[in-house]
């Protein structure tokens, strides 16, 4: 851990808090209220033998005011005569005493409750125009994946490494630029210029992005996600040997290449090792920019008898034979003439058709045909048809191939979300082997497409899905990985229901078998660009521009929360944001000091909320009193004070256990 890193957060953490406070204390000065205290940081409490007392780095009184310097420099504090967040706790005001808070007009009390969030904005909108003076490093806008439910992947419109130069005719240089476009310049699509790689030339282009319904904040957004980069995990390199010395991996190094196949994103990288059989060469990355270090390192995975992509998991498929959903535009499906709502039933061949019991089947003939044309037939309208079609490489998995389509195991047509997500879960209620791989020990022990499995044994111990006890693909999976952990891996057991009544039909997995892949732990972890700096009078602008749009950012997530469309554990706390500072005080000053900017909009949206314990909340109250023309009655505000203490200290306290799970255990930042 770098120490110099951790000063820059705690001071700049520091900062961005007591600078809120600052904007009360001078707004108090201003409309003349007695200010007894003003501390930068908090004291430090040691025990003594007269007991527990607090100490201040230095302290002085000038003007009415002891100035403090803390030794905790997590943000500050102001004393005011005359204001207390628990009513009751002080003595009331003289109706001469021009210093008190209470006495003083409606607006003097304004501008002093919203003097903190107005210097939190002033202060964020000057750091990011610092910021931009001394470089900031932003998600690099090149896209890392094109979600295959979206229109963008559909309309094939763009592609994985295209980097984003423009977007509605303004420079690019944050990937968020991008996301949100579509939310502060309205409309169902943006345009993007875009630089892609053709044949080792860079060659520019314009398209037409169209924008998709985003199931979490209910939005429009593009289906597009950016560059990222591949780690691996601590536990995965503790398994290198020592004896690698300086070249032994660590926690967070990037994984570049895999036998000199170039890593674009996490499937590259997934695909690339399920493939591999034995010994692969890694190329890994250390530190950023011209610190950075590569280096190869020879490596045997481990393997497992099944995998998430396989075509068939301990010899069956639990997929039925499936129903085309998307067709990509240019793709061979396309090519073909398939459409949504197409079933796949057969493959014919020189010696007539073979039936597609599953989704398995399906994949093992693509997988099968070595690139080469297949005639697939298909159901449609109630006719069969046939269909001369010639399967493309799946660039992330060497000898797989595909379509150029998505499936579904149902037909999609006409349904709702809610109506599609309503048939999948019936028919994932039950556990079916549609597909059995042809000359298996499943299949040479009796089990044929369409068996019902209604037990499940892992070394003799029955398998069920935790939630509900049934058994179905939680059950399966849960029996997968049970099976897995054994050296060699265990038997697994099916307990088959036929009309003429059970059978019982056991597996032996092969850690080498057909359906079997090696795996490395991996995790994925943000690419960021070169610094990017700007002049004076474009800071400037760009200052606003940022400002604006982490606002929007802020308030659209505030209000996700009351929908729910945001979930609570979303949020992230101090552990949260102190790691995340940590970690981007190493792309430089600049970005940092961005980050802070960041953070001090955030206090200042959230210090809105009308909460009596916030900024929002005192506003309101005065401004009530005001309308009324008399204070609030005093019980009822204290009982109201005290509930929204509590409500507040519960969500700190959840927002603290929340980051540590976010951090240690989820691995989100």
């Amino acid at each position: 851990m770098n120490v110099l890193y951790v000063l820059q957060v705690l001071i700049g953490f520091g900062f961005v808090i007591a600078i809120h406070e600052a904007g009360h204390f001078f707004a108090a000065k201003r409309v003349g209220i007695n200010c007894p205290a003003f501390s930068i940081g908090f004291p430090m409490p040691i025990w003594t033998p007269k007991g527990w007392k607090v100490f201040n780095i230095f302290k002085f009184k000038w003007r009415g005011t002891e100035y403090r310097l803390g030794w905790i420099p997590f943000g500050g504090y102001v004393q005011m005569q005359g204001q207390s967040d628990s009513p009751g706790q002080i003595d009331k005001a003289k109706a001469d005493d021009k210093g008190d808070y209470r006495n003083k007009t409606y607006f003097q009390k304004t501008q002093v409750l919203l003097g903190g969030v107005t210097m939190n904005a002033i202060t964020a909108v000057i750091g990011f125009i610092l910021a931009f003076q001394l470089g900031v490093t932003f998600i690099e806008p090149t896209v890392g994946m094109v979600d295959t439910r979206s229109s963008a992947w559909t309309n094939n419109e763009i592609q994985v490494g295209d980097k984003i130069l423009e977007v509605n005719g303004r420079e690019v240089v944050d990937f968020e630029d991008v996301v949100y476009a579509g939310i502060f310049d309205g409309g169902d699509s943006i345009e993007l210029l875009i630089e892609r790689d053709k044949g080792g030339e860079k060659v520019r282009q314009k398209v037409t992005l169209s924008l998709d319904e985003d199931p979490v904040f209910g939005i429009k957004m593009p289906g597009i996600k950016a560059k990222h980069r591949v780690v691996l995990t601590g536990e995965e390199a503790d398994r290198f040997p020592e004896s690698l010395g300086d070249d032994r991996p660590q926690d967070g190094d990037e994984l570049v290449a895999v036998d000199g196949r170039v890593i674009r994103n996490v499937y590259d990288a997934k695909g690339f090792i399920e493939q591999s059989r034995g010994n692969v060469t890694l190329t890994l990355r250390r530190g950023f920019g011209q610190d950075a270090r590569e280096w190869q390192v020879p490596y045997t995975p481990r393997r497992h008898f099944f995998t998430d992509s396989g075509a068939y998991a301990a010899d069956i498929s639990i997929i039925p034979p499936p129903y085309v959903n998307r067709v990509r535009k240019g793709g061979p499906a396309d090519v073909a003439g398939l459409r949504e709502g197409d079933k796949f039933v057969a493959v014919a061949g020189p010696n007539g058709q073979e039936k597609l019991h599953s989704f398995g089947d399906l994949t093992r003939v693509v997988d099968a045909s070595n690139g080469n044309q297949i005639t697939l037939v298909f159901e449609r309208e109630g006719a069969e048809h046939k269909v001369d079609i010639r399967p493309e490489p799946r660039e992330s998995a060497p000898g797989r191939f595909q379509l150029g389509l998505s499936i579904s195991p149902i037909d999609t047509r006409g349904l709702s979300e809610k109506q599609e997500a309503e048939k999948i879960a019936e028919l994932a209620g039950q556990l079916v082997a549609y597909g059995v791989r042809p000359g298996s020990q499943a299949a040479l022990s009796g089990m044929v497409p369409g068996d019902k499995i209604v037990g499940i044994k892992v070394g003799g111990v029955e398998r069920r899905n935790p939630a509900n006890e049934a058994v179905d693909g939680e059950a399966l999976e849960a029996a997968l990985i049970a099976a897995s952990k054994a050296d060699p891996p265990s038997e697994i057991t099916f307990q088959i229901e036929r009309s003429s009544g059970l059978l019982d039909v056991t597996v032996k997995p092969d850690d080498n078998g057909p359906d079997s892949g090696a795996y490395l732990l991996m995790a994925t972890a943000e690419q960021r660009s070169e610094p990017v700096t700007y002049g004076l009078l474009e800071s400037v602008k760009q200052g606003f521009y940022h400002s604006k749009k982490v606002g929007y950012k802020i308030i659209m997530t505030l209000g996700a929360l009351f929908t729910g469309r945001v979930k609570i554990w979303h949020l992230g706390g101090p552990v949260v944001i102190a790691k995340r500072s940590y970690s981007l005080a190493q792309w430089g000053t600049g970005t940092l000091i961005f980050f802070l900017a960041f953070i001090s909009i955030n206090l200042a949206i959230v210090n809105l909320i009308p909460l009596p314990v916030l900024d929002g909340g005192q506003w309101l109250i005065v401004t009530i009193e005001a309308v009324r023309g008399k204070p609030l009655p005093e019980r009822a505000m204290h009982w109201v004070s005290l509930a929204s203490f509590i409500a507040v200290l519960g969500l700190m306290v959840f927002v603290l256990a929340n980051d540590l799970v976010t951090v240690f255990w989820r691995k989100w930042v």
